[in-house]
């Protein structure tokens, strides 16, 4: 079998699908701010890693956790949601100390961004225990 015919027969049997959480803006912005908090982690990193660790551990959360609100039933979406609002939370909170480390403009962005996905959150995926941040 050659190359493109093992890539299409892996094609046929859904290898290659991309999960539908993957395309959704919430998930995609996840992403986006997961990076911006990664970039502005590495910056105060020298100042202060441990505000740099525990920027990235919050951050990496909130992909994950709003990948499975999207994805799963209605108990399981109820805990991740909870749980991407409190990452979120921790992300902003974290941000406070990178605006003291010498970040202001990034970290005040960052926090801002973070509100702003912790209410499309609550919003879209129904949460009702009102905004973390």
């Amino acid at each position: 079998m050659s190359p493109v015919e093992a890539r299409q027969a892996l094609t046929i049997v859904g290898v290659n699908d991309r999960p539908d959480y993957k395309s959704h803006p919430l998930w995609n912005e996840a992403i986006s701010l997961t990076h911006a908090a990664y970039d502005l982690a590495e910056r105060v990193r020298p100042s202060d890693p441990i505000t740099a660790r525990h920027l990235r551990r919050a951050a990496v959360a909130i992909p994950a956790h709003v990948a499975g609100a999207l994805t799963g039933d209605e108990d399981a979406r109820r805990d991740h949601v909870v749980t991407a609002r409190g990452a979120l939370a921790e992300v902003s909170r974290q941000a406070g100390r990178a605006e003291a480390a010498g970040e202001p403009v990034a970290a005040v962005e960052l926090a801002r961004r973070a509100g702003e996905l912790d209410r499309a959150v609550s919003f879209a995926l129904g949460d009702t225990e009102g905004s973390v941040s």
